[in-house]
């Protein structure tokens, strides 16, 4: 299984569409924050409003963006090359191949995180220095249980995704259902639904984006100045390792009952 997991980092951390893909997303964000900051320049610290910004990022566009992003490029190549078969036959368990890219997804979604986040300290430094403010712990504490967060629902999602990739073995349907999950789309059908009947309105506790949204608005206030909530955030952690647990299980269960399409 190790063998394995090193030969999938190995691919993912020499993949030149990986590097070009977070170079230009990282590129982005530093425009953005140089125009942002021109624009308040001589009216108001940019600094506080950037621990802010960091929030939103971090809840609205790192799920999209960076999960699908992650997911992509962990478990569909298997899916989109049909080598699972080949994998099985070389000797590596159904229970090691789930747990193997698990452990290959935490270490990639960490790496990207702490990229971003080495990223994201840097520029907030530098805005420091240009401002001369003062170091705000209070609000890098609250972007480090937002970013908990986000890392454990990314790993949670994820995992469910799979349970529909291992029976279809298909990368498309598998791609385009973790990005119906991340999306929130699941909840907001309930929601919808809410608007005519109660009976299921209890099932939308039961989804891990109820709780991630739930752990969303709990932070919130701090970007208007309010106390933040942490409460939800962490239930939201449970809820995502409980997903990530049953999920993976359920994936076994899937790869022992189905026909393994032929490798290439």
């Amino acid at each position: 299984m190790f063998n394995y997991i090193k030969a999938d980092l190995y691919r993912l951390f020499h993949k030149k569409s990986n590097f070009v893909f977070y170079g230009v997303v990282f590129a982005l964000f530093i425009a953005v924050v140089i125009i942002a900051r021109t624009s308040v320049e001589g009216t108001t610290p940019f600094a506080e409003g950037y621990l802010q910004l960091g929030i939103i990022l971090l809840t609205q566009f790192f799920p999209l963006v960076f999960g699908i992003q992650a997911y992509v490029a962990v478990y569909t190549n298997d899916l989109s090359a049909n080598t699972y078969q080949n994998i099985f036959t070389n000797g590596l368990s159904k229970v090691e191949f789930i747990i193997g890219k698990v452990i290959t997804m935490i270490v990639y979604l960490l790496t990207t995180f702490l990229s971003g986040a080495i990223l994201y300290s840097i520029m907030y430094v530098i805005l420091l220095m240009i401002e001369g403010g003062s170091f705000d712990f209070e609000s890098f504490k609250n972007l480090a249980i937002v970013s908990v967060t986000i890392f454990l629902g990314i790993l949670g999602y994820s995992t469910v995704a799979n349970i529909l990739a291992y029976f279809t073995q298909n990368s498309t349907i598998s791609v385009i259902s973790m990005g119906v999950l991340v999306s929130g789309v699941i909840l907001q059908i309930f929601n919808l639904i809410s608007l005519f009947t109660d009976k299921i309105e209890f099932l939308r506790e039961y989804t891990l984006s109820y709780h991630m949204n739930e752990a969303t608005n709990g932070m919130m206030p701090t970007i208007l100045g309010g106390e933040a909530s942490y409460s939800a955030s962490f239930l939201a952690w449970g809820v995502a390792l409980i997903y990530l647990i049953v999920a993976s299980v359920i994936g076994v269960v899937i790869l022992n009952k189905i026909e393994i399409k032929e490798g290439k």
